[in-house]
């Protein structure tokens, strides 16, 4: 399930590797704010990614028949 959802998540970082390029500012903002921020953002977006590749999983086997159960 591991090899599973990092190959999703793989394809979903790789899916956003396609899109614009951005740069980024803000008034009275310094290089080692961003750098701050911005490895703040790739945490929480890292966070959402392993929720969607399980939520995409789930459902994938739950279409094929199977049912998740909590352990306990």
């Amino acid at each position: 399930m591991t090899r599973f959802m990092a190959l999703v998540l793989g394809a979903v970082l790789l899916a956003g590797c396609t899109g614009p390029t951005y740069t980024y500012s803000k008034p009275d903002g310094s290089p080692m704010g961003f750098k701050q921020d911005s490895y703040a953002c790739v945490q929480d977006a890292s966070i959402d990614a392993k929720r969607q590749a399980y939520r995409l999983y789930k459902t994938c086997m739950e279409a094929r028949g199977w049912t998740a159960e909590a352990s306990q």
